[in-house]
């Protein structure tokens, strides 16, 4: 959960941002600023990505352990079930802690994704700004 915090602590450092330009440097310069922090947004969804696969690692993994821990109980009867049960039990418990952790980091991941189109769409009327203003377009 820390680091789900972390990246919402920086997602909102990099929305922070002025976009009114009365000058073709002041869009220039808005423009750029928009470029850099496009790339950090880009950054810190390929992070998000790579948390949510080795979620998606160690869930596997610890399914795997599960299941090899219960393999070797194959009694007959009522230990069985017991067993199965248990088992059960215990992979629906790690299924749900799984689907939460990763609800956290689509989230995120959603919220990237909407801002970095945002940008796209804050980068044209600057753009549109600057051709005006130079060629009277």
């Amino acid at each position: 959960m820390k680091k789900i915090n972390e990246y919402h602590r920086l997602i909102a450092e990099i929305i922070e941002i002025d976009l009114e330009a009365d000058s073709i440097a002041d869009s220039r310069r808005i423009l750029a600023e928009l470029n850099e922090r496009e790339l950090i947004l880009k950054e810190l969804k390929k992070s998000v990505q790579k948390d949510i696969k080795g979620i998606e690692r160690d869930f596997l993994a610890k399914m795997h352990k599960i299941n090899m821990d219960y393999a070797g109980g194959k009694s007959p009867g009522v230990i069985s079930r017991v067993r199965r049960k248990s088992k059960v039990k215990e992979m629906k418990k790690l299924e749900k802690k799984r689907d939460e952790s990763m609800e956290d980091y689509q989230e995120v991941k959603y919220i990237l994704d909407d801002i970095l189109l945002q940008i796209e769409e804050a980068k044209e009327p600057l753009n549109n700004y600057i051709k005006n203003k130079l060629f009277g377009v």
